[in-house]
């Protein structure tokens, strides 16, 4: 009988622990509502000097939930293929240069808008954490009839290089013959984003550990929250100012992402602006070579962050990068 009485109260100290947990959790999820940072002038400036001439029109494919999700096509060359993800907020406009850019290298471009963004789906948020990789895989499906046999590559800019990172090194890395991350948005660990990503993004690191916890025990309830808020211009219909938990944490390289990347064997490539004012660009070396001393890193100078898609110097070194012969470890 004693011993059913210690028994009893082990586990009611065990499910009152759990209990305090959660609850602790769910407070942080559900507390104070994120507030947005001052809108950025430049970030409207910058819009309105995109040269897009020439810009194609909305297409759209079936990803797997039925959801027709958008992207434009850059025809060139059936042997060499580049995908194209842009940056936090944005949408595929924003890599109509870069898509130029290696469509004039002989490539087959396409630029993508994320699940989130632009035309694709509901904005700010996903239905689960990993659809946008399915979406993605369901993209490569979708043109792979077209370009049966070439070469793929996936590039993306900032939230979409990190992306393109967390690509490599998960379950679809195979998809890909080669990868380029465009001064991507690595905020984890700390020391290669500046402050704020340079007062670009305010993220709520409370209410992200709270989900975090309440999804570690299957409660998936409160995912749909907001974690990450822009410096875009407000009511601009082309920007997403706003994420969600799921959103923020698929749009990401992941929190594994650096172990994941040790195993990729496809090459990959790390481009930078020297001048970049949301990421201390001379820091991916050191984070990024240690674990896998391969990847190609350069680092272009006299270019900022929000200048690394459209930059001349910037579009000729990934061109360069795209079109110079590698080893594919096939």
């Amino acid at each position: 009988m004693r011993t059913l009485l210690v028994g009893k109260r082990r586990w009611f100290s065990l499910a009152g622990a759990v209990v305090t947990i959660l609850g602790s959790a769910l407070a942080a999820a559900v507390g104070i509502e994120l507030q947005p940072p001052v809108p950025l002038p430049s970030v409207a400036m910058g819009m309105k000097r995109l040269d897009l001439r020439g810009l194609p029109p909305i297409s759209r494919y079936q990803a797997r939930d039925g959801t027709m999700l958008a992207y434009r096509a850059y025809p060139g060359s059936r042997e060499q293929v580049v995908i194209l993800i842009h940056g936090s907020a944005g949408q595929s406009p924003l890599m109509h240069a870069m898509a130029q850019s290696l469509q004039h290298a002989g490539a087959t471009a396409y630029a993508v808008d994320i699940r989130g963004h632009g035309e694709s789906g509901r904005r700010s948020d996903i239905d689960y954490i990993g659809q946008l990789d399915d979406d993605l895989a369901d993209f490569k499906r979708y043109v792979r009839p077209a370009h049966q046999n070439a070469e793929y590559t996936l590039a993306g800019f900032s939230a979409g290089g990190a992306f393109t990172l967390r690509i490599a090194g998960g379950r679809y890395g195979d998809l890909f013959d080669r990868y380029i991350a465009i001064a991507p948005a690595l905020t984890y660990p700390r020391g290669v984003a500046r402050p704020n990503s340079g007062v670009w993004a305010s993220v709520s690191v409370r209410r992200i550990a709270g989900l975090m916890v309440l999804n570690w025990f299957g409660i998936h309830r409160f995912d749909g929250l907001t974690v990450t808020r822009f410096a875009a211009p407000p009511d601009d219909a082309f920007f997403t100012s706003a994420y969600s938990y799921r959103l923020t944490m698929n749009f990401s390289p992941g929190l594994n992402y650096l172990s994941f990347l040790a195993r990729v064997k496809k090459p990959v490539a790390v481009i930078a602006g020297a001048d970049d004012e949301q990421f201390y660009s001379d820091r991916y070396d050191s984070l990024l070579k240690p674990v896998k001393p391969d990847i190609q890193i350069e680092i272009v100078p006299g270019v900022g962050h929000a200048g690394a898609i459209v930059a001349p110097a910037m579009l000729e070194t990934v061109k360069r990068v795209f079109t110079t012969p590698q080893h594919s470890y096939r």
